[in-house]
């Protein structure tokens, strides 16, 4: 499931919700991987026995960041997650908060402001997705109302996101008119990566969703159709965020279930 995103002045925050829901009668365990992506995100959770990466149990109700490293979240029976993907500024943008503090981890909501707690008691309380979606809405856009962008680093991040990463760092740099180092100390700040790393992040997310969509006849397609310079560059860069290679990975999808009750992983 995929709501819509209704709130016109939320667009340019939220890239796309998404719901991932099982309804596990057996109570078996469950694993979710998730690889760097360029985004942020608000989630909340709702399972039988919490979400855990490693043995930290995760918030109902939290905001994450850039996720560089790898990340698998288990959590065992029936389970309900709702997240909203946030535009790699976001968390600046609308939180104020410095994005290379949410790097690879994340902030428990209920500890943010007395808001964030009433939040998370009324999405445990809704009995429908679309009223919990709508809370969720409804609060980032209190959020966005005191909102204070920083357009041209949104522009550069959009225009990186949207040319695949392939754009010279250089030369976005030089557009904005600021000095290297002050463009790349705003651009961690307000993203939580360097713009170096996060055009790489960029490119090997759009490698790695053209293998899922299974458009492609060589892995050697998939890194010169991604603007890689060879191979062994791609397959590098793929390790690097995922700890394995691209042929691994390939060989591990094929092999995987679908996930069940119409539940999604992005």
């Amino acid at each position: 499931m995929k709501p819509i995103i209704r709130e016109s002045t939320l667009k340019k925050y939220i890239k796309n919700i998404w719901v991932l829901e099982n309804h596990d009668i057996e109570k078996t365990d469950h694993s979710l991987k998730f690889f760097a992506d360029g985004c942020s995100g608000l989630m909340f959770q709702q399972t039988e026995s919490g979400v855990y990466i490693g043995d930290k149990a995760l918030s109902s109700f939290l905001l994450y960041g850039q996720t560089v490293k790898p990340i698998e979240m288990k959590c065992s029976g029936s389970y309900k997650m709702i997240v909203f993907v946030l535009y790699p500024y976001a968390i600046h943008a609308l939180f104020g908060i410095n994005a290379c503090e949410l790097t690879d981890t994340c902030l428990d909501m209920l500890s943010y402001s007395s808001d964030s707690n009433g939040v998370e008691e009324n999405l445990r309380k809704a009995v429908t997705t679309e009223e919990q979606v709508s809370l969720m809405e409804a609060f980032l856009l209190k959020q966005a109302s005191a909102a204070n962008a920083d357009q041209q680093i949104q522009n550069m991040t959009m225009f990186m996101m949207n040319s695949n990463g392939t754009y010279s760092i250089k030369d976005l740099q030089q557009k904005t008119e600021m000095s290297e180092r002050t463009f790349e100390r705003k651009f961690a700040t307000q993203v939580g990566v360097p713009p170096k790393l996060f055009s790489k992040i960029v490119r090997f997310h759009s490698s790695i969703r053209q293998m899922d969509k299974g458009k492609y006849e060589k892995l050697s397609d998939v890194a010169y159709e991604n603007g890689y310079a060879d191979q062994s560059h791609f397959v590098r860069n793929f390790k690097e965020f995922t700890s394995i290679t691209p042929r691994a990975y390939k060989s591990k999808k094929s092999k995987e279930k679908k996930p069940v009750d119409g539940s999604v992983q992005f």
